[in-house]
This record gives structure tokens, sequence and C-alpha cells, in this order.
């Protein structure tokens, strides 16, 4: 994933207003993010990214990710298996909402009262699961942290509000 490349050209090319790219905070999250909602996200939503994607593209999809899993996507789709998934990630998605509401009496952000790269990942994250499959969205925001942080980033991806008055929230 080349998200964090693209912040930091898009932050170098367009400085104002500033977005936090990094933090000590942010950095943990973004890390433990990406350990606890892996096995539950290729479990449950590769084997459905496919309903979203042209033709062409899911040919594409189901060879290579066939390719490297040994079996068809459809093996993922196991109740039980989806369940045992999501089991073993409920700790580290607890834990992990608690980091993101560190310092939630300064702002609804991770850092506080301005969002950083950080809020934008994780609201990717939620949203492509969204919309791959709301239940998938909807387990994840059950947990204190993640709805609150994909809330926050809402008025700006649904350009409710411009970008000065969001920085200054």
């Amino acid at each position: 994933m080349d998200s964090l490349r693209i912040a930091q050209f898009i932050e170098a090319t367009y400085p104002d207003p500033p977005v936090p790219l990094t933090s000590e905070l942010g950095s943990e999250i973004v890390a433990k993010a990406r350990c606890a909602l892996s096995p539950a996200f290729r479990t449950s939503l590769m084997p459905r990214e496919i309903n979203i994607l042209s033709p062409r593209s899911q040919e594409y999809f189901r060879r290579t990710r066939e390719a490297s899993l040994g079996h068809p996507l459809e093996d993922l789709l196991v109740p039980e298996k989806e369940e045992q998934a999501w089991e073993a990630v409920a700790d580290a998605m607890r834990a992990l909402g608690e980091l993101m509401l560190t310092n939630k009496a300064e702002g609804p952000f991770v850092l506080g009262a301005s969002p950083s790269y950080t809020d934008f990942f994780i609201t990717g994250s939620l949203q492509t699961a969204r919309e791959i499959d709301e239940a998938v969205f909807q387990r994840c925001i059950k947990y204190p942290g993640f709805k609150e942080v994909y809330e926050a980033c809402l008025p700006v991806g649904e350009g409710e509000i411009d970008e000065e008055e969001y920085m200054n929230i």
C-alpha cells in the first residue's frame, strides 16, 4: 500500500492546511490496526471484494488471490471460520479502539482537535469494508474508537464542510 507515500506527496505539494502525517501514537495505531484487522478482513472481505469489481478485474482478482491463498476464495466464506477470525481479533480491536480514544478530551480525532493521517487511514479502511460488506463495517464500529474516528472524518469525505472550516474544528 502506498497510502503514506501518497499522503507525503500531497502534504509536500499542498502544505496548507497541514495534516500531521506521523506521530508516535498514530504510528502505533496504524501498525496495530494492520495486525488486528488483517486476519479478519482477509477472511471476510477478500472473498466478497470480487462482487464489486468489473468482470475483467474479477478474473484477475480471483486468479491472483487464489494463487496466493492456494484455494478458492469461497473457501474463506465458511461461517464458522469467519466467526473464529473475528473472535481471534476481538481483544486487539478493543485495545486499538482504546488507543484511538487517547485524546478524546481534546477532540474527536486520534490526536485530538485536528485530523491526521491516522484518522484517514482508519476511516479509509472502514469505508472500504463498508463498500464491500456493510456487516463487516458494522462489526468494526461496534468497538469504541472506530465509530468515533469514522464519524469525525465524514464531514470532509461527504463535502459537507470546507477544509478551512474542518481544520478549525
